[in-house]
């Protein structure tokens, strides 16, 4: 019996999936206030019943009491941030919270399934991260200015990148992962120790240093310094050898100087100088620095070669994504233990076989509806910096996505970046956090403006159709006027 109820979900799930996915494209088209409003309306119940029956899978294939009180947990959550903040923020995007909701409950049901514990930290973190940085916005609204400050980003952002050098074993000392020291660790009492990556929120201090930088003006001189600084922070995350952080920072970069200046020479000088150096130094540090990562591209071409060792974890990537198939094996029906670092930079191939390749597909979508957002966000700002801010983390979001899940499926080298809200991981969810609010306080101000500019326009409309502003009336001062 517990077999047809879970299959049942299954399918049900994916189903319900499936409209939410399509109501985040939808959403665009609607012109119609009302209408908009009641397809976000549909998008929250479909997100409380896919999640409804994802841990009702959980909790009749282990009958674990502990996974009903997590649920319980984060559905009271979920409720009362979905009413809370909009209550308190009726001019935030609803379609962006919605979708925040979504992939953080995505990642909640897989860290169940895949470790309890770490579940029950991400849970934390994001709770506690959500009830932060919802005073953001509200910030925002203060009229700070905030675009003024970019030497103080850039000279920060940089700082903060090189406290990974921090020597020894004290209270505060940069560690290595996978080949990277982009790692800081604090040593707290009774043997705590916690881990952050501080690129994690430079590349926050990183958008807002180029959105100022740019806004002030789009001169040579700017731009050089602009550069400069850019090439700081690159420079740093090479020495760390994160070269996904590097990637990342190159692509905001380059992006948020286009769309600036609308000069593709800029673009295509920043690429030309970045190859011609990448290269200089590929030859010269190539032992040195780039070892893990001819690793890494050695098994992206050819993971058969050593499948036992350096192979393993993208061939085990692919056998979970394949054995899948289109609907999954079912939550806990699977083999995803078998795939290495499963809970953060390979939890899309978790998901991709025991929910199945459609439901991993639709996760993709539901991301590039977010991207979506963000730009639309951008494109309705009125605020150079505020534009040039959004479209920065539209960049910032989109392309990590690619990189996660390129290194999944084997259309690019692993690059060691997480799913932003759906992976595990301290820094990542709480910087994806961030980012959002600051999406919605940009949201907000320009919602704001769009409304005062609408009743501006309709005074001057009404003054119009008044006697003394009526084109007879008009016609009637200008003749007192010439006699």
């Amino acid at each position: 019996m517990i077999t047809v109820i879970t299959i049942i979900s299954q399918y049900i799930g994916i189903v319900l999936l499936t409209i939410y996915g399509w109501l985040c494209f939808s959403v665009f088209r609607s012109t119609d206030k009302t209408v908009r409003e009641r397809k976000l309306t549909k998008q929250i119940i479909l997100i409380f019943a896919v999640h409804f029956l994802w841990y009702l899978t959980l909790f009749l294939k282990t009958e674990s009491i502990k996974i009903l009180i997590l649920y319980g947990a984060q559905i009271l959550m979920a409720v009362l941030y979905m009413v809370l903040y909009h209550r308190y923020y009726p001019r935030s995007s609803r379609l962006i919270t919605n979708n925040m909701c979504i992939l953080l409950l995505f990642g909640y049901t897989m860290l169940t399934r895949l470790n309890f514990s770490l579940a029950i930290k991400q849970f934390l973190i994001a709770t506690v991260t959500q009830i932060l940085v919802s005073f953001i916005p509200w910030i925002m609204l203060q009229k700070l200015e905030l675009r003024k400050h970019y030497y103080l980003y850039g000279i920060l952002g940089i700082l903060a990148l090189l406290t990974v050098f921090i020597p020894g074993n004290g209270l505060i000392h940069g560690i290595s992962q996978y080949g990277a020291r982009n790692w800081l660790a604090f040593e707290l009492p009774y043997d705590i120790t916690i881990s952050l990556q501080p690129s994690e929120f430079v590349k926050i201090l990183f958008v807002f240093f180029v959105a100022s930088i740019l806004a002030k003006s789009t001169e040579f001189r700017q731009v050089m310094i602009a550069t400069g600084f850019a090439a700081a922070h690159i420079g740093v995350l090479v020495l760390e050898k994160d070269l996904g952080g590097a990637l990342i920072f190159f692509v905001i970069y380059v992006t948020m100087l286009y769309v600036a200046t609308r000069r593709p020479l800029y673009f295509f000088g920043c690429l030309s100088g970045v190859c011609v150096l990448g290269g200089f130094a590929f030859l010269l540090f190539r032992k040195q620095l780039f070892q893990h990562v001819m690793v890494r591209v050695q098994n992206w071409l050819n993971p058969w070669a050593d499948i036992d060792n350096s192979g393993y974890q993208i061939a085990q990537s692919l056998f979970a994504i394949g054995s899948g198939g289109w609907f999954g094996s079912g939550l806990m029906d699977g083999m995803p233990e078998k795939i290495p670092v499963r809970e953060s930079d390979f939890i899309f191939s978790a998901i991709a076989e025991e929910m199945g390749v459609f439901t991993a597909l639709i996760l993709i979508l539901i991301c590039f509806s977010v991207f979506i957002g963000f730009i639309d966000i951008a494109m309705r700002s009125k605020h150079i910096f505020y534009k040039n801010m959004a479209f920065g983390f539209a960049v910032c979001y989109i392309f990590q996505i690619l990189l996660n899940i390129g290194g999944a499926t084997k259309f690019i080298p692993s690059t060691g970046v997480t799913l932003p809200l759906v992976s595990y991981g301290l820094s990542s969810v709480t910087s994806t956090l961030i980012i959002f609010q600051i999406i919605q306080g940009i949201n907000i101000i320009s919602t704001r403006e769009a409304e005062k500019i609408e009743r501006e326009k309709e005074k001057i409309l009404l003054a119009g159709e008044s006697p003394e502003f009526s084109p007879t009336g008009k016609a009637k001062r200008r003749a007192k006027q010439n006699s």
